[in-house]
């Protein structure tokens, strides 16, 4: 398993993934999802961020991370909202 996270962490380094942009964030044990501007990886491979929902600093050991676009990130935070 942490071989693969691994992986997946030197693919996200490797392209560029990582920092400022729109960014929707999976927990892979709990399912949640988060939305989030800007994404930071930490040398330990810990992904933190500040989710948009909430407001609130987010820390995962283990997350699936996906660039997406600025409607995707507004229409994510508007459905949010009508829940």
């Amino acid at each position: 398993m942490k071989r693969l996270m691994g992986l997946a962490l030197g693919f996200l380094l490797l392209f560029g993934c990582a920092g400022k942009g729109f960014w929707m964030v999976s927990d892979p044990h709990t399912k949640a999802v988060y939305y989030t501007k800007q994404l930071d990886i930490l040398a330990s491979g810990t992904v933190t961020f500040t989710d948009a929902q909430t407001g609130k600093m987010v820390h995962l050991q283990s997350s699936e991370a996906k660039k997406i676009t600025e409607d995707e990130f507004k229409a994510a935070l508007g459905n949010a909202e009508k829940k």
